[in-house]
C-alpha cells in the first residue's frame, strides 16, 4: 500500500468538495454510520450528522490551502492523515483573515471495495 499516495489523493479530493458549498453534500460518499467527526471539541456520529456540521452556515464560502501533510500506515490496511492548513472564510464579499487549523483523518478500507476508503474518524481543531 502506498499511504503517502493515498493521503494525497484524498486530502485533494476532499478539499476540493469542502470548498464548494453547492457540491459539499456528496461528501456523505467519504462517511458511513460509524464514521465520527470532532470539530472543535463537539462530536458528531454518523454521515447525517456530520454533514450537517460541515455544512453550518458559518462555512458557506470557505477557501483552504493546506501547508502541511503527513501520513502513516494504520491498523487493519487503514491511513492516517494529518494535515496544517489556511482556512479562509468569505463573509458578504470579503476574505476574512487565514485562520491556521489542523485537520486528522483515520480512512479505512471500504470492505468489499479494493482501492476505497471512508472516513473513520476525523477531527478539526482551530491552531491559535
Amino acid at each position: 500500500m502506498d499511504f503517502q499516495a493515498i493521503a494525497n489523493a484524498f486530502t485533494s479530493h476532499y478539499y476540493r468538495i469542502f470548498e464548494n458549498p453547492e457540491a459539499r453534500l456528496s461528501l456523505s460518499s467519504l462517511y458511513r454510520p460509524e464514521s465520527m467527526l470532532v470539530w472543535e471539541g463537539s462530536q458528531y456520529k454518523g454521515t447525517e450528522n456530520i454533514l450537517v456540521a460541515l455544512n453550518k452556515t458559518e462555512l458557506k464560502t470557505v477557501k483552504t490551502h493546506v501547508s502541511s501533510k503527513d501520513a502513516t500506515p494504520s491498523v487493519e490496511g487503514g491511513v492516517l492523515v494529518s494535515t496544517t492548513s489556511d482556512l479562509v472564510v468569505m463573509l458578504a464579499n470579503e476574505h476574512d483573515k487565514p485562520m491556521k487549523f489542523s485537520m486528522t483523518f483515520l480512512l479505512q478500507p471500504i470492505p468489499g471495495q479494493s482501492g476505497g476508503y471512508f472516513i473513520y474518524s476525523q477531527i478539526f481543531r482551530l491552531v491559535i
